[in-house]
């Protein structure tokens, strides 16, 4: 494309994408609904207590995760498809506006999105629930510090997933579940034999764990909680940026 960057043609590609993910969220959304009704119906045999406002939010979280990640895998389907790619590779935007295109779609605005249907959800099933059993609880608040702590543990779960959804030609899922989990099972893995290798000293050749205290320099500096926040967020961008690169090979060996 002549230009990397263009907001009419990526206000398109986004419509076009969201039209053909509507008609599953629709299905998926009343799904989630019935489920909604029938869990508040089972729980809300008492008078309400601060279980079932847990329940609310283990319920946005449970949605969140399992809909969006699903939806995120299957995002790059079409570039995949021996049929279907010729139509992706051709249509007339960037590789740019694409890729954030679908980022937008199955990121933030999905997140919207799901607040917004959950918030419809709890309130239709608390109004259900208290009409029949005379019995229901204060409504979901979409802004409460655990809702955005589920949101922050999704957008980190996305980066992978979106990232998995463009290297993986079949089964994005499952592949990127697995990966991830083999990845997380390696660095302790490797960080293990590497303390012993660094703090030799402070270990003994018969034990496992260290004989003596071990002095890691950076260990001040990463207890301050911005320090934390800051390696996640830029853990996440550099993430998002090997996808990115990964979409633009893709696109280079098609």
């Amino acid at each position: 494309m002549n230009q990397f960057f263009y907001f009419p043609r990526l206000r398109q590609a986004l419509l076009n994408d969201v039209l053909n993910v509507a008609k599953p969220a629709v299905i998926a959304t009343l799904a989630q609904m019935g489920i909604t009704v029938l869990v508040y119906w089972n729980s809300f045999g008492t008078p309400y207590s601060d279980q079932e406002i847990q329940l609310a939010q283990r319920l946005f979280g449970i949605y969140l995760l399992v809909a969006g990640l699903a939806l995120t895998s299957q995002t790059f389907n079409d570039m995949h498809h021996p049929l279907e790619r010729y139509r992706y590779l051709l249509l007339p935007i960037s590789n740019f506006e694409r890729y954030l295109g679908r980022y937008l779609l199955t990121g933030p605005l999905f997140v919207l999105y799901a607040m917004v249907a959950f918030t419809v959800m709890d309130w239709a099933g608390n109004s259900l629930v208290a009409a029949i059993k005379d019995t229901s609880g204060p409504l979901f608040d979409p802004f409460s510090k655990i809702t955005w702590w589920t949101i922050c543990v999704y957008l980190g779960l996305h980066a992978v997933m979106f990232t998995g959804a463009i290297c993986f030609r079949s089964y994005a899922l499952i592949k990127t579940v697995l990966s991830t989990m083999l990845v997380c099972a390696g660095v302790p893995a490797s960080v293990y034999p590497a303390m012993r290798l660094f703090y030799f000293g402070s270990f003994s050749w018969n034990r496992l764990e260290a004989t003596k205290d071990l002095r890691v320099m950076l260990e001040p500096a990463f207890t301050a909680r911005w320090m934390n926040e800051t390696v996640i967020v830029l853990f996440i961008a550099w993430i998002l940026y090997i996808a990115y690169r990964c979409l633009k090979e893709h696109e280079v060996q098609e």
